[in-house]
């Protein structure tokens, strides 16, 4: 590592202080490795990279931490393969901050002004400088041929870009033709640089033509899904299923969408966990929204009724049976004080003191036909997010933590042709405080079930109260 930072950066040296990893800054930065010089300051910083993408304190954040007097680095370590398309990322984003650089050596630059420099490399330069020094050291070069073997095999299944997430759209497509909101007649595979993808006509009636994949860097800016819908109005006679209110349509429901010029992206976020069949039922609402836009509407009432249609079944999917979970609470909470929040906010009701309460809900049958192994206990994710949207303000609080005060999980335990996940009565709760939960990121419900019990919905709005009167 030394002989390839003192070729770059003139002046560089390691001290003969330990190498740290995962060190923890105030402001979220945590690069994988950390040496500090004889001042104690961190003089070197290593991000190792193999397919992962560049995070938001990449590089800015971190170089920040670096010391402005004295030769300093941030260097980032990738496949060979990565390189050429992470470098341009890195230099955009200190141009994006407006950091003065100027190029110091092979993709190297300094920041003007300081001391502090920013470098990329691969891990064959690396790994082949250090076989050369180990000498005859025989367990040395054993362990670093496992580590070259490693990189190798890395290397050679790194995706690329324009195939990235193919799996994943021919599954999520394949599931929407058989069910019949997708058609693919007529229409191919278009990977893109960004990522994977293909044309598909959406809807089960509008025959919405768009192309659905891969966005590799959408992902990076919204972090919540990588698949994406590219939505923009075909040429006649290929625009029928295209209307004046498609773009108002996706825009009113829809979270995650970005403008560029006539293009709509709409991001597909799937419900937990992010499998498949989630990311699939995400699309079929998408698709649900362009059959609406495409029909001219009859009355309220008729629409309303379409709507409602798709919640009167037996079994819901994920979608369906959150917003029906949802709404449940609303009346059984009506009258005590809460207020239901926008679907895109971080929790689900909030009420009059500032209380938060967040809704997980899960059952043991599925609309795609199968029931859980009731041997096993489900789970429910109760992670901790990096931050929250505020309405009020109009803006991102970086605040990570839980962010509700108290947690419902609802569960239907109906399997079999009995199940009707409809009847209000048939559902399960557990009320928890958020001190009561458990630093991870997921918890069974045999776990919560030996932390309380079941209520009834009738009995909701009281148990809410109790938990809520011994919360911290």
């Amino acid at each position: 590592m030394g002989d390839v930072l003192e070729h770059v950066v003139s002046g560089m040296r390691l001290s003969d202080e330990p190498f740290q990893t995962e060190v923890s800054f105030p402001d979220g930065a945590r690069p994988d490795v950390l040496q500090k010089g004889v001042d104690g300051q961190g003089r070197l910083m290593v991000e190792a990279k193999f397919h992962a993408s560049l995070t938001p304190n990449q590089p800015v954040p971190y170089l920040k931490w670096l010391p402005e007097d004295g030769v300093s680095v941030l260097a980032f370590l990738a496949p060979s393969g990565r390189v050429e398309a992470l470098w341009p990322r890195l230099l955009h984003r200190l141009d994006k901050k407006g950091i003065p650089h100027s190029g110091a050596g092979p993709r190297c630059v300094a920041i003007d002004g300081t001391g502090k420099h920013l470098l990329i490399t691969d891990w064959t330069t690396l790994l082949s400088g250090m076989e050369s020094r180990l000498g005859d050291s025989e367990k040395g070069l054993a362990d670093l041929r496992q580590l070259i073997g490693l990189a190798r095999f890395a290397e050679a299944n790194a995706p690329k870009s324009p195939h990235a997430g193919k799996a994943l759209v021919e599954q999520v497509t394949t599931t929407g033709r058989n069910a019949g909101w997708i058609n693919q007649d007529g229409v191919n595979a278009a990977p893109k640089p960004c990522g994977y993808g293909r044309y598909v006509w959406l809807g089960r009636r509008a025959r919405l033509g768009v192309w659905v994949g891969f966005n590799t860097n959408l992902h990076e800016e919204f972090k919540a899904t990588p698949l994406w819908v590219r939505v923009k109005r075909w040429k006649p006679p290929h625009d029928t299923g295209w209307t004046k209110r498609t773009i108002p349509a996706l825009k009113e429901h829809m979270s995650h969408i970005k403008h560029v010029g006539s293009v709509l992206w709409v991001g597909v976020v799937p419900e937990e966990p992010a499998d498949p069949d989630s990311y699939a039922e995400e699309l079929e609402w998408i698709a649900e929204i362009v059959d609406e836009a495409a029909e001219p509407p009859l009355s309220p009432a008729s629409v309303l009724a379409e709507v409602g249609r798709t919640y009167d079944q037996p079994v819901m999917n994920n979608i369906r049976r959150s917003e029906y979970v949802e709404a449940l609470l609303a009346l059984a909470l009506e009258g005590s004080g809460w207020t239901r929040k926008e679907p895109w906010e971080a929790w689900h009701f909030e009420n009059e003191s500032g209380r938060r309460l967040k809704i997980k809900q899960s059952a043991a049958t599925q609309s795609w036909g199968g029931d859980r192994d009731l041997g096993a206990s489900p789970r429910f994710s109760i992670a901790p997010a990096k931050g929250y949207w505020d309405d009020k303000e109009g803006r991102w609080i970086p605040e990570a933590g839980r962010h509700a005060n108290v947690y419902v999980f609802a569960w239907h335990g109906g399997t079999g042709t009995k199940a009707d996940q409809r009847d209000p009565a048939t559902w399960e709760f557990y009320v928890v405080a958020e001190g009561d939960l458990p630093e991870q990121k997921s918890i069974a419900l045999s776990a919560i079930r030996a932390m309380t019990s079941a209520c009834d919905v009738g009995r909701l709005p009281a148990v809410v109260a109790a938990v809520l009167g011994g919360a911290p």
